[in-house]
């Protein structure tokens, strides 16, 4: 036992991902609903100013999938998610988990010149006599795109997104809501990888409920189940000529999560003690040669799960500010079902290793896969207003801990141990999880505030995280805990300091005019081997001027991307991760501008039609954070789109 005081994947879907992440038009709101039930009900007041906050750029606590937020302020075509400012589903745009009384619905669609992207949505609710229906239907197709200097970048996908859901609500906001959702992504190409994606569907279910009481000091009882199923198919002929040997990949993953609470008030301490469940299963095989036949075994039935306890309270010291603690105890299990899989054959090979002896052979590991570890997690956090509750600032502490996911753990790409002087050879393509590896132990500390009074909007956070066991992707070379020097892709646990500063800034003027800037700077060192840690954002910041008056408003955007200086770009000396990872290959992704504008038009109450314009000035660029969302050890960050024209048109009843 251990105590804590992938596929990148083929599999990493982002959390709940794709299943979800089109589907908050209509489910997504429920989770707000939950969050928002954590407070019981108090007596009606004028509502307080809402203190600005600013947004994150990275999240040093979220593990590879989640490290680097996905953006919906990025073209679509230069990512994996994400989409233009013209997208139908940007962030924040969700709906309460309970509709609104009547009939309601939205209809709308829109495109962008860059990929040829197009998209269409439309969703409807019934609410009466305490029921409530929903359904929701959404369409996306993009293809290939030219980038500024006339590159064809080949890209494409075909999205289908279906979700219907019912429910019951009481006017002291209990409710209980459970949805279904199918999202279909077919025919996915990706520019510059070695393979492309026939399809990537996801099947969910979830229920979301709360129970108001009176049972003493407990307000309300909260539970929160999903289940999501995702089946994914990779090969490297069915949209691209066959160069080397034929292969397939197929990956299936269930993400199960379940979480109960009990939500009440002491006093001054509203208080929430709950049980928390997350299981991520995940099998994959690769097949190879003229039959396909079965060649390595990617994660060989793999699963992490996490069983735990948390206890949150917020303690009003006064009417003006408040601490907010957090403790949280999770006992991990992880195992590997497939330990000594055998039968697979690597063609000019012979019979692929099991993942038992390739553990060993890296790392030494003379375990069965199967690990428990018990981590303990709390938060501490001040909170004071002032100037009439139009700002407030904070100061906090806390000790987050993530244990290894089934990638990090259990992986197994295995190539042919040949080729070592090539740049690359097939060895290098090789991809070994550890399954011994340490959790992620984060010590963070931030501070933070905002404000906003006489047509400004203030925000600024910093923070500074001490990591112990930061988990690592990274090249074999003979360090401590690796037992080899070929320069496979391993996984080892390294100390880490992470820190970065987030800024926001607006200003309303006259006649509707307004003027704003975001600022993000964010800083990575692995202070084990001295060195930078791969994939840091580099330094940015956004320019903003808008106006808005009746039925109009325009907003521009000059967004500015330093050069990332601090890179971990080569194989043969780190991980490689940053740009593609070969010697004469550009290390660094160059800082650039671009502009954007859009023009908002509500010709009805109910309806609103914007046109816009990003990268005004076809500017050549690449962003330095890989989103390409496929599995191989050498990254790529195709050229983005250049001038790019949207439009959207959103009709709501």
């Amino acid at each position: 036992m251990r105590v804590g005081c992938g596929a990148r994947t083929e599999i990493r879907v982002a959390g709940v991902g794709i299943g979800l992440a089109l589907t908050g038009i209509l489910l997504a709101g429920t989770a707000l609903a939950a969050d928002a039930a954590r407070k019981p009900a108090a007596p009606a007041a004028t509502p307080a100013p809402a203190i600005p906050t600013t947004e994150p750029l990275y999240n040093p606590t979220g593990g590879p999938d989640q490290r680097n937020p996905f953006r919906t302020d990025i073209a679509q075509c230069s990512q994996w998610y994400g989409g233009p400012a013209g997208t139908l589903t940007p962030a924040g745009a969700q709906p309460p988990a309970v509709p609104m009384p009547g009939i309601h619905g939205m209809v709308a669609s829109g495109g962008s010149s860059a990929c040829g992207r197009w998209e269409a949505l439309g969703q409807a609710s019934i609410f009466k006599d305490g029921a409530f229906l929903r359904a929701m239907h959404y369409r996306e197709k993009a293809s290939s795109y030219t980038a500024p200097g006339g590159a064809n970048v080949p890209y494409g996908h075909e999205r289908s997104v279906y979700s219907g859901g019912f429910g019951f609500a009481r006017p002291d906001g209990s409710f209980l809501a459970l949805d279904a959702t199918r999202a279909e992504k077919h025919d996915i190409r990706y520019a510059g990888a070695p393979l492309d994606t026939r399809y990537f569907d996801a099947t969910t279910l979830m229920l979301r409920s709360r129970l108001a009481v009176d049972m003493g000091q407990v307000r309300a009882l909260r539970f929160n189940a999903s289940w999501t199923d995702f089946d994914r198919e990779n090969d490297n002929f069915s949209y691209r000529p066959l160069v080397g040997a034929a292969t397939r990949a197929r990956f299936h993953r269930q993400v199960t999560t379940l979480d109960a609470a009990a939500d009440g008030r002491s006093g001054a301490l509203d208080w929430s003690l709950g049980f928390a469940f997350r299981q991520d299963h995940r099998d994959a095989t690769r097949y190879q040669g003229p039959a396909l036949a079965a060649q390595s075994p990617v994660v060989a039935d793999g699963t992490v799960s996490i069983y735990g306890l948390v206890a949150d309270g917020k303690y009003a010291l006064s009417a003006g500010n408040r601490v907010i603690v957090q403790a949280k105890l999770d006992i991990v299990s992880a195992t590997l079902d497939g330990m000594d899989r055998a039968g697979l054959v690597t063609p000019g090979f012979g019979a692929t290793p099991t993942p038992r002896a390739l553990f060993a052979a890296t790392y030494g590991y003379g375990g069965s896969g199967a690990e428990i570890e018990l981590n303990l997690g709390a938060t501490l956090r001040y909170e004071q207003d002032f100037d009439a509750v139009r700002g407030r600032w904070f100061a906090g502490l806390k000790r987050v801990v993530r244990t290894a996911d089934p990638r990090e753990r259990y992986f197994v790409s295995f190539t042919p141990p040949s080729g070592g002087a090539l740049n690359p050879g097939p060895i290098h393509r090789t991809w070994i999880g550890n399954p011994g590896l340490e959790p992620e132990q984060h010590h963070i500390a931030e501070l933070g505030f905002g404000w906003s009074g006489g047509g400004w909007e203030i925000a600024g956070r910093a923070y500074g995280d001490r990591v112990t066991d930061f988990i690592l992707w990274d090249r074999a070379r003979g360090q401590s805990g690796v037992t080899r020097a070929d320069l496979v892709n391993v996984f080892r646990n390294v100390d880490a300091l992470i820190a970065g500063l987030e800024g926001k800034l607006r200003y309303r003027l006259a006649h509707g005019f307004w003027l704003g800037a975001d600022g993000w700077l964010t800083y990575g060192e692995n202070l084990t081997d001295r060195s930078a840690i791969a994939q840091i954002p580099a330094a940015e910041a956004h320019l903003r001027a808008g106006w808005a008056q009746g039925q109009f408003d325009i907003e521009a955007r000059w967004r500015l991307v330093a050069t990332q200086d601090r890179v971990d770009s080569f194989f043969r000396t780190g991980s490689g991760t940053d740009g593609t990872g070969l010697a004469g290959a550009p290390a660094r992704a160059p800082g650039f501008a671009t502009l954007d504008a859009a023009l908002g038009w509500k010709p009805l109450p109910n309806l609103k039609v914007t046109l816009g314009v990003e990268n005004i000035f076809d500017r050549r660029y690449r962003e330095h954070i890989e989103r390409t969302d496929i599995d191989d050890p050498f990254t790529f960050n195709p050229t983005a789109p250049g001038r790019s024209v949207y439009a959207r048109a959103v009709g709501r009843f």
